[in-house]
C-alpha cells in the first residue's frame, strides 16, 4: 500500500470512528433507564455516561472488516483501553466510576476473559493473567532493547503494560472490578437503524425519518460541544425533548385525503370560468364534469386545511407556485409551437394540456406531502387556478377570457 493510501485509509477510519463514537453515545442515552442520564463525546472518554451520581466510561473499538480480530489477552484494543483508562484515574472518584469497552469483535477463547462479560464475576484470575501478559511484554521488550535491537517487540503495548504494572495490585483489582466487554456490537451502517428500532413509542412508519432527523440534530449537537458553542453534556430530557418536536414536524407534515370519494352535493354548479376554459379548448361534458368534481373537492380540502392547521396557508400558496412552473413550462413551449397554427390546431394542444392537469400531472409534480398519494388535490388546484386565469389550456385563454 501507497503512504498516500495508507494515509486516506487511516484518516477513513479515524473519521468512521469519531462518527461511531457520536452514533453510539445516541443509541446510550436512548437506551439509558434514568432521565437524569448525560453523555459527553471525547471528554473523559469516547464516551462518558452520567447518571445518578455514578459515571460510566466507555472505549469503542469499530471496524469495518467482516472478520474482525477477537479481543485476546495480548490485543492491542483492550491494552490500549486499559492506559486510556490508567490515564484518567487520578481525575475520577474510583468508587464513583464503572470502564466499559465496546467492540464489533468477539471475545477471545481465553477463560479468565469470561469474567468481563459479568459483572458480578470474580476477576483474580483475570488480574493475575493480565498481569503476567504486561511483565511477558516487558520483558522481552527490555531484553530486545540491552541486545540493541533498534525495533524491540510490543512496542505498541508497552506503555500500557508498563502503566498497569505500576498500579498497586488493590487498584489493578479495583479497576478490573469495574471493567465489562461488549462485544459483537453493531458496525456503525447498523446504528440508525438500531436507533430507528428504539422509537417504539412512535408509529412504525415514523420511526425511520424520525430516527434521520435525530441523527441530523444530534451530529449537530456533538460538533457544537468539541467547539464550546453549548456544553459538553448532552441530557436524555434534552434528547427526549427534540424527539417530540421532530415528530410532531413529521405528523404536521403527514395528510389525509379527506374528500377523496366524496362527491359535490347535486345544487353544486360549475364556475363559469372553469367551464369557459374548457369550452375554449373543445372540451367536452366529461372533461367539465371531471373538472367541476376534482375543484370541488380540491377546495373542501384546502378550506379544512387552513382551518385546522396554522402552517397550511403557506406551504399550499408555496405548492401552488411548484404547480404553476409545472403548467407554464408545458403551456409556454405549446403556445410558442402553435403561434401560426389554425384554430383547430390551437384547441387540440390546449386540450392536451388540459388533460394532462387531470391525468398526469399529479404523478410529474412532486407530492404535497411525503405520504400524499391522493391526485384530487392536484387536479382540483388546477381548475381553481385556472378560475383565477393564473393557468389556462388555450394558448391564449387571457386574451380570450380576460374582459379587464
Amino acid at each position: 500500500m501507497s503512504a498516500t493510501k495508507a494515509t486516506n485509509h487511516s484518516a477513513g477510519d479515524a473519521a468512521l470512528g469519531f462518527y461511531y463514537q457520536a452514533f453510539y453515545a445516541l443509541r446510550t442515552l436512548l437506551d439509558h433507564p434514568h432521565d437524569d442520564a448525560t453523555v459527553c463525546v471525547e471528554t473523559l472518554d469516547d464516551v462518558e455516561i452520567r447518571s445518578s451520581g455514578q459515571t460510566l466510561l466507555t472505549q469503542l473499538k469499530h471496524s469495518m472488516s467482516a472478520d474482525p480480530a477477537a479481543v485476546t489477552l495480548a490485543a492491542r484494543p483492550l491494552w490500549r483501553t486499559l492506559k486510556a483508562w490508567i490515564d484518567v484515574l487520578p481525575r475520577v472518584v474510583l468508587s464513583e466510576t464503572k470502564f466499559q469497552l465496546v467492540t464489533v469483535a468477539p471475545l477471545g477463547e481465553e477463560p479468565v476473559l469470561q469474567a468481563l462479560l459479568d459483572p458480578e464475576a470474580d476477576r483474580t484470575e483475570l488480574r493475575v493473567a493480565l498481569a503476567a501478559e504486561a511483565q511477558r511484554v516487558m520483558d522481552e521488550h527490555s531484553a530486545a532493547v540491552a541486545s540493541g535491537n533498534p525495533k524491540p517487540p510490543h512496542a505498541d503495548r508497552i506503555k500500557a503494560c508498563t502503566a498497569f504494572l505500576a498500579l498497586p495490585e488493590p487498584t489493578q483489582a479495583e479497576v478490573l472490578k469495574r471493567t465489562s466487554i461488549v462485544t459483537g456490537e453493531s458496525c456503525i451502517v447498523d446504528l440508525e437503524a438500531d436507533i430507528a428500532r428504539k422509537l417504539t413509542l412512535f408509529p412504525e412508519e415514523y420511526r425511520v425519518p424520525l430516527a434521520q432527523r435525530l441523527v441530523g440534530w444530534w451530529d449537530l449537537q456533538v460538533i457544537h460541544t468539541l467547539c464550546g458553542i453549548r456544553e459538553h453534556a448532552i441530557s436524555k430530557t434534552e434528547v427526549q425533548r427534540e424527539i417530540a418536536e421532530l415528530a410532531g414536524e413529521i405528523e404536521r407534515e403527514e395528510l389525509l385525503p379527506e374528500f377523496e370519494t366524496l362527491l359535490p352535493p347535486s345544487e353544486h354548479q360549475a364556475d363559469s370560468i372553469l367551464v369557459a376554459q374548457i369550452d375554449l379548448v373543445g372540451g367536452d361534458d366529461m372533461d367539465i364534469e371531471l373538472a367541476t368534481r376534482e375543484q370541488w373537492r380540491a377546495g373542501k380540502q384546502r378550506h379544512a386545511w387552513i382551518e385546522n392547521r396554522l402552517d397550511m396557508a403557506t406551504r399550499l400558496a408555496q405548492y401552488d407556485s411548484i404547480l404553476c412552473e409545472a403548467w407554464s413550462d408545458l403551456h409556454r413551449r405549446m403556445a410558442r409551437d402553435c403561434a401560426s397554427d389554425d384554430e383547430e390546431k390551437k384547441c387540440r394542444k390546449g386540450l392536451a394540456i388540459l388533460r394532462w392537469s387531470h391525468e398526469d400531472a399529479h404523478r410529474q409534480v412532486r407530492p404535497l406531502a411525503p405520504n400524499w398519494h391522493a391526485p384530487y388535490y392536484v387536479r382540483g388546484s388546477y381548475q381553481t387556478l385556472a378560475m383565477s386565469l393564473t393557468v389556462g389550456w388555450h394558448p391564449e385563454f387571457k386574451k380570450l377570457l380576460d374582459k379587464d
